[in-house]
């Protein structure tokens, strides 16, 4: 498998419905039908500096779910030096379809599926080349 020259970073949200929507839809881009082409960094490993998770990222398109208005994982990118390509914010697209409100962090539930959705779509979209 050559490497992958986009990287979706998922806040971590952990306890927040969205942060578990920020990674469902990080594993429908890298592990469903986009695995050639995408690939997922751990967020912690920018916290701490990681120098070969650093690296990855200098050499791709960098593209951040965010789950709130702190913005962590866009600001992570951001702090190592590197630009991100695309930032999704999910209340702004659950804002364009309401129905897809989530469950609870343990079970987002079909709605919550639905939005993962929304978000690959946005990023294959409007985020491809």
């Amino acid at each position: 498998m050559s490497e992958a020259k986009k990287i979706v970073i998922p806040c971590s949200g952990i306890g927040k419905a969205f942060g578990t929507v920020s990674r469902e839809a990080t594993y429908q881009l890298t592990e469903t039908g986009h695995q050639e082409e995408y690939r997922t960094v751990c967020l912690p490993l920018l916290v701490a500096g990681n120098q070969d998770a650093i690296d990855l990222l200098k050499k791709s398109k960098v593209y951040t779910i965010d789950g709130c208005p702190k913005k962590c994982a866009t600001l992570s990118v951001e702090r190592t030096g590197i630009d991100v390509t695309m930032e999704v914010m999910i209340p702004k697209v659950l804002a364009k379809n309401t129905d897809h409100k989530p469950g609870t962090v343990r079970d987002i539930g079909p709605n919550g599926v639905f939005l993962a959705k929304d978000i690959v779509n946005i990023i294959l979209e409007e985020g491809s080349d």
